[in-house]
C-alpha cells in the first residue's frame, strides 16, 4: 500500500521532496536545499549506491582515474572558486590548481560539503538516503507515487530525477557477443580482466573513455600485445592546455550572433575565432569556455534540419575539442601507441564473430573499399553513455515512458525539458512538481553535461523548488 503524504492535505506540514539518483547532480540540488530551506523539508536521496554524490563519474574504483577539468575549476560553488583546492590540500592532498586530482577524491568531497550541508540545516529540514532504485513513479492528487525495487512505496510532493549518464549502447554489429564473456558493455568493470589470459583488445570510440580504458589495460596487463581502437573518425580528444597563455578575451557573443541558424555560419565561426586568438598567442581553447553560455541560445536556434546536420557533420569535431584530456593520460596512450601496443583506426565496424577462443572482427577502414580483420581476446564498448530514453534498460525510465510523464528527444539525446527545469510530457506539456538535471539538458541545451553547467542549473532548480514553496507557505498562512 502507498503511504499517503502529510503534506497532502493542504496543511503546513513537512513536504516531501525525492530525489532519484545521487550522483553529482542529485547530491548537489540536495545541498542547495539544505543550506537554503527554512520550512520543514524532508529530502529522500534515492540511490542503491552505498556512496552518495559518486555516481558513476566519481565512484571508488581500484585505479586512480584523474578528473579531466583542473582541481581549480570543480568546486561545488562558483563563488568559492577554490573550495574543492582548499577541501584536497586540507585532506592532506599537496594539490595545485592545475592539478587533475583522482575522481573518487571528488565524490568525497562532495559526500563532505552534503554532511556540512545536513548538519547546519534548519530545524526540521532533513536528508535521509534510501539505498534502493526506483523502479515507478505515477502522478497522484498532490504528488505522486513512488514505488522502490525494495518494496517500499512513498507519496513525495515533489520529485527530482537525476538519473545520471546510462551505459553504452550496444551497436548492433556486437549484438552476437554481448551475452558472452567476450565482450564488456561497461568499461569500468576492466578490473576483471587482470586475472585472465587476455593479449589483445579492441576498443570501440576513440574519446574520453577509451583513454581511461587503455590506461587501466596498461596497468592490469602491461604484456598486452595490441590495443586496437576503432571509431568513425579517428580522433582522440584534444588535450588541456599545459601552460597559461596570453588572455585574448574575444567578442565570441559578437561572433556567433550572425551565424546563429546555420551549422556552417556556426563552424565557419568558431574557426575563424579561434585561428584569431591563436595567431594573437593566446589559447584556443578560450574560445569555447566563453562560447559555454551562448551555447543554448545558439542551439535553440537551429531548427530540426540544421541539429540534424550538426549531429551528423560536427558532434564529432565538437567533443574532441570540448571534451579535452589532460596532457599527461594523452601523452601516455601516445607512448602506448609509439610502442607498437596501441592503434588508432578511423573505419567502421561490419562484424564480430567468435572464433574458438577469440573474437575475429571485421572491419573497413574510413575510405577503403575493403574490408580488414582482427582477431581479439576482448571487445571493450568505449562509445560513451546512450542517451537515447526509449533504448532505457531502466524500469523507472520505462515506466515513466508508459506513463506520459516524460517525452523523448526526437535526436535520441535525452528528454524533452522545460526551461524552468519540469519535464515535459506526452501530451507537450511541463509536468507540474516533476524536474530532472542531468546530462539529458543536452536534448534542451547542449553544452550542459559538464560540472559548471549542472551545478549552476542545481542552485537555480533548488531555488526554484523553494520559492514555490515559500509561496505555498504564505498562502496556507495567509
Amino acid at each position: 500500500m502507498v503511504a499517503a503524504s502529510p503534506a497532502r492535505n493542504g496543511s503546513a506540514e513537512t513536504r516531501v521532496i525525492a530525489i532519484v539518483g545521487a550522483g553529482f547532480s542529485g547530491t548537489a540540488v540536495a545541498i542547495h536545499l539544505l543550506r537554503a530551506a527554512r520550512a520543514p523539508l524532508r529530502i529522500l536521496l534515492i540511490d542503491p549506491r552505498e556512496e552518495l554524490g559518486a555516481g558513476v563519474a566519481y565512484a571508488t574504483r581500484d585505479y586512480p582515474y584523474p578528473l579531466n577539468v583542473a582541481a581549480a575549476q570543480m568546486s561545488l560553488d562558483p563563488a568559492k572558486p577554490q573550495d574543492f583546492l582548499d577541501y584536497a590540500r586540507g585532506t592532506g592532498i599537496h594539490a595545485a590548481p592545475g592539478d587533475y586530482l583522482p575522481r573518487q577524491v571528488y565524490g568525497d568531497y562532495l559526500r563532505a560539503r552534503l554532511a556540512e550541508a545536513m548538519a547546519a540545516a534548519a530545524a526540521r529540514v532533513t536528508c535521509v538516503h534510501l539505498r534502493a532504485s526506483a523502479v515507478q513513479l505515477r502522478n497522484a492528487p498532490g504528488g505522486f507515487d513512488l514505488w522502490l525495487d525494495d518494496g517500499s512505496a512513498l507519496s513525495p510532493d515533489q520529485v527530482v530525477l537525476a538519473l545520471g549518464n546510462p551505459p553504452p549502447a550496444t551497436p548492433r554489429e556486437l549484438a552476437g557477443l554481448a551475452v558472452t564473456d567476450r565482450y564488456l558493455r561497461d568499461p569500468w568493470s576492466l578490473g576483471s580482466l587482470a586475472h585472465q589470459d587476455v593479449a589483445s583488445v579492441l576498443l570501440v570510440g576513440s574519446g574520453l573513455t577509451m583513454i581511461d580504458a587503455a590506461l587501466r589495460l596498461a596497468a592490469i596487463r602491461p604484456r598486452l600485445r595490441h590495443i586496437y581502437v576503432l571509431s568513425r573518425h579517428g580522433w582522440l580528444p584534444q588535450p588541456q592546455a599545459t601552460q597559461p597563455l596570453a588572455a585574448i578575451n574575444p567578442d565570441v557573443r559578437a561572433a556567433l550572433d550572425p551565424a546563429r541558424g546555420s551549422t556552417r555560419a556556426l563552424v565557419r565561426a568558431f574557426r575563424t575565432q579561434t585561428r584569431a586568438v591563436a595567431a594573437a598567442g593566446g589559447d584556443w581553447r578560450e574560445v569555447l569556455a566563453l562560447a559555454r553560455a551562448q551555447i543554448p541560445g545558439v542551439w535553440n536556434a537551429l531548427d530540426a534540419r540544421q541539429r540534424a546536420r550538426f549531429l551528423r557533420h560536427v558532434r564529432s569535431l565538437w567533443d574532441v575539442h570540448r571534451h579535452r584530456v589532460p596532457a599527461g593520460p594523452l601523452a601516455a596512450v601516445q607512448t602506448l601507441a609509439r610502442l607498437g601496443v596501441l592503434e588508432v583506426h578511423a573505419g567502421r565496424l561490419e562484424e564480430a564473430n567468435l572464433r574458438d577462443d577469440a573474437v575475429e572482427i571485421l572491419w573497413r577502414p574510413r575510405g577503403a573499399p575493403r574490408s580488414r580483420a582482427w582477431l581479439v581476446d576482448r571487445v571493450i564498448n568505449c562509445t560513451g553513455p546512450d542517451s537515447c530514453a526509449e533504448r532505457s534498460a531502466d524500469p523507472l525510465v520505462q515506466s515513466l515512458l508508459a506513463n506520459g510523464l516524460i517525452r523523448c528527444d526526437p535526436r535520441s539525446l535525452g528528454i524533452d525539458i522545460a526551461s524552468d527545469g519540469r519535464v515535459i510530457g506526452r501530451d507537450g506539456n511541463p509536468v507540474d512538481s516533476l524536474y530532472y538535471l542531468g546530462p539529458w539538458l543536452r536534448a534542451r541545451d547542449w553544452e550542459a553535461t559538464a560540472l559548471p553547467e549542472l551545478r549552476a542549473h542545481a542552485a537555480a532548480l533548488a531555488a526554484r523548488i523553494l520559492s514555490g514553496e515559500a509561496a505555498r507557505q504564505r498562502q496556507i498562512t495567509g
